[in-house]
């Protein structure tokens, strides 16, 4: 078995940071599969857990933290990994790279008001 690094995704949005914070925490309102398990507003960190099909019917962890780059611009930081065992597979990095994708467009979604419940 080969194990390989977590996926893991950076961007940098144009939206304060206190703006983002909330679109983050709001996440599990519009992803039903989405947890939070751990919020912490001073260091910017949050835990999310989602369950699904195939590689998620075990669960993924997907931990989210927040750098301001100026008053206006916050960087996002995802990773995201298995909640049991570890990724190590071209299958199960791919599933993660799209579900973090899906996050980052549900993110920009809730920041602008498009995403609906």
């Amino acid at each position: 078995m080969t194990v390989v690094q977590n996926p893991k995704k950076e961007v940098t949005i144009k939206f304060p940071i206190a703006e983002v914070r909330n679109g983050i925490k709001a996440l599990p309102e519009f992803a039903k599969s989405a947890t939070l398990v751990i919020s912490n507003d001073v260091m910017n960190y949050y835990q999310f857990t989602a369950k699904g099909e195939g590689f998620f019917s075990t669960g993924l962890i997907l931990e989210i933290s927040l750098h301001e780059q100026a008053p206006d611009q916050t960087e996002i930081r995802f990773e995201g990994r298995r909640a049991i065992g570890w990724i190590d597979n071209t299958n199960e990095i791919t599933a993660t790279y799209n579900y973090i994708n899906g996050c980052i467009s549900l993110i920009g979604k809730v920041l602008t008001g498009e995403a609906k419940k």
